[in-house]
Formats: structure tokens, sequence, C-alpha cells
């Protein structure tokens, strides 16, 4: 299974927190202030979706996939939210399979 933008296909970019406090007590408390971002910036006509998020605890960081029509609306998300992306990676490709086993 693929993950993207149906039709419209907007660019994906890597974002990636290192943040211990988001991996050991914040990160659901960050995660639903994101989604409340991407909400609002959708209705001031801003493109962005949060696609998925992945923990990893053993190193203290958090990364984010999220599409939208440029690095800067990324960057401006994740500010808005409170968790300003330590790093973003522009035009990546995500993919998740899911075998039965």
């Amino acid at each position: 299974m693929k993950v993207g933008i149906p039709a419209s296909r907007m660019p994906c970019y890597l974002v990636e927190w290192y943040r211990p406090d988001l991996v050991e007590d914040q990160f659901s408390a960050a995660l639903a202030r994101l989604d409340e971002c991407v909400k609002s910036m959708i209705g001031q006509g801003m493109p962005v979706r949060l696609l998925m998020t992945v923990t990893v605890p053993s190193d203290s960081v958090v990364f984010g996939v999220i599409a939208a029509s440029s690095e800067d609306i990324v960057a401006q998300v994740c500010s808005r939210a409170g968790v300003p992306a330590e790093r973003v990676t522009a035009a990546i490709d995500t993919r998740l399979t899911y075998r039965d086993q």
C-alpha cells in the first residue's frame, strides 16, 4: 500500500524531532496539537496532511511524514503546534507494507 495524496499528489517531507520529552511524556499531546494545526491550516487554504508518525524511544527521536505543497508549510504547521522541526527532508517517498503472517 502506498501512502500518499490522491490525484493532486503533494510532495512528502520527513520531519525529525530529537526531543526525549516528546518520546517519553508528551507525544500524544504534541500529536493532537499537530492535528489541530493541520485542520486550521487547511481551513486557511494551505494544503497539508500529517500522514504518519513514528517514535523511537531508544534514540529519543520522533519522525513524522507530512504532505504539503512546500517545506515552509511543513515548518509552519510544526511551529504552530509548538514542536518546531529540527530537520525537514524534502521529496521523500513513503510506503507501508502489511503482510499477514
